[in-house]
């Protein structure tokens, strides 16, 4: 992963996820979770990246996985100059690495991203898309399975003590068995968003955790920015 000698940026424990998260709107009320796995259209990657900015502003190094293609920096760049920072400042802490099989993405994830965390106060970590080379039918089922089992277990012990954890995952033009991994990243985090957009709408549904039956909140918002 590329690094950059920068200052150590300390992570309070009680820093929690949600109020990163650049998706609007967002399910009231919002979990107290510190790992989360927005999936849906391909505009979660979007959400990703801007999250990443949200947190790279309130002085949180973090760290990004990307196994999709699916990391924009001018998206980086344009919310820094809104808020009339240079970008590079806000990119020197941001780490970020790129998979192009599911086996690059099993390294990176199992192998590479301890020493990085362990030589830097990262306090977010980012996956763009670690599924998406799981899909791809030229790794047998078999094979892919297995690793993604390595990479599962690498993602619960994140989520019980590791630094914030966000990982989006497109499902567009997918219909393979395998977004069953989806499925399995859902039950491993504690705060899960479906989001899709239809005609220039985004419908954003809190799926894990469920809320109440009683709650007068509904579980489904809507948002017509699509910027976002």
């Amino acid at each position: 992963m590329t690094t950059h000698t920068t200052r150590p940026m300390v992570l309070p424990q009680c820093v929690t996820l949600p109020p990163f998260l650049a998706i609007h709107p967002v399910p009231p009320p919002p979990p107290q979770a510190r790992s989360a796995l927005l999936w849906g259209d391909a505009s979660v990657a979007r959400v990703a990246v801007r999250t990443a900015a949200a947190a790279v502003n309130r002085g949180i190094a973090v760290a990004v996985i990307d196994g999709a293609m699916a990391f924009d920096v001018t998206v980086i760049a344009a919310d820094a100059q809104a808020r009339r920072v240079p970008p590079e400042r806000w990119l020197r802490h941001i780490y970020i690495a790129r998979a192009f099989t599911c086996h690059q993405v099993a390294t990176l994830l199992c192998e590479r991203l301890d020493p990085l965390l362990a030589s830097q106060s990262v306090g977010l970590v980012i996956l763009l898309g670690p599924c998406t080379t799981f899909f791809d039918e030229n790794v047998p089922f078999k094979d892919a399975f297995l690793l993604f089992q390595r990479v599962l277990r690498k993602i619960e012990a994140l989520c019980t003590r590791g630094p914030l954890l966000l990982m989006a995952q497109a499902l567009d033009g997918y219909r393979t068995r395998r977004t069953l991994f989806v499925r399995e990243l859902v039950k491993a985090v504690e705060l899960g968003i479906r989001v899709s957009t239809v005609e220039g709408r985004r419908h954003v549904q809190l799926v894990k955790p469920r809320l109440p039956r009683q709650s007068s909140a509904s579980p489904i918002m809507q948002g017509s920015d699509s910027r976002r």
